[in-house]
């Protein structure tokens, strides 16, 4: 397969999973989406928002355009409509940027500057990060559901696979 369609594809399923796990959300109290976890963000709420801006930064440190880009702090996005805005944002970036993609774009070295410091990768590896990083958060998501009495849908990727076929 060819690499540009893979990190089209890991956009996919992450818009997928996403998607699901903001539905699931919807049915959450204002105080089980912010109650404190010792995992993770700490909280539901602090968890999404955190994928938010990991969305916002890494297609900014793609179109070279990441200083003075940061995380929000959960008070930044209150609320689930909040968080769904910023993602649009993004996510309208992220749509172009990955319908101009080549081989070439994959193998650029691109920088990430955080703290002080700069951080150099391949964009492949940046567009990548997006969606293992919201895996590995959704894990933690999916840990708070279940100590709250409330299931998260299944975001494995075969399901999204399964549902294409």
């Amino acid at each position: 397969m060819d690499p540009c369609t893979t990190c089209r594809d890991a956009h996919a399923w992450l818009r997928w999973m996403t998607g699901r796990t903001l539905a699931a959300c919807e049915a959450l109290s204002h105080d089980e989406l912010h109650r404190p976890f010792p995992i993770g963000i700490g909280s539901v709420h602090a968890t999404l928002v955190h994928l938010a801006g990991a969305e916002r930064i890494w297609i900014s440190v793609l179109e070279s355009d990441d200083a003075g880009v940061v995380m929000p702090a959960p008070a930044d996005l209150p609320d689930l409509a909040a968080i769904r805005a910023h993602l649009a944002v993004s996510r309208t970036r992220w749509d172009a940027y990955l319908a101009r993609l080549t081989p070439a774009e994959l193998a650029r070295v691109v920088e990430r500057h955080r703290d002080g410091r700069t951080f150099r990768q391949l964009a492949c590896d940046a567009i990548m990060q997006v969606p293992t990083h919201a895996l590995y958060h959704n894990a933690q998501l999916s840990f708070m559901f279940r100590s709250m009495g409330h299931a998260l849908p299944d975001s494995a990727w075969i399901g999204w696979g399964r549902e294409r076929v």
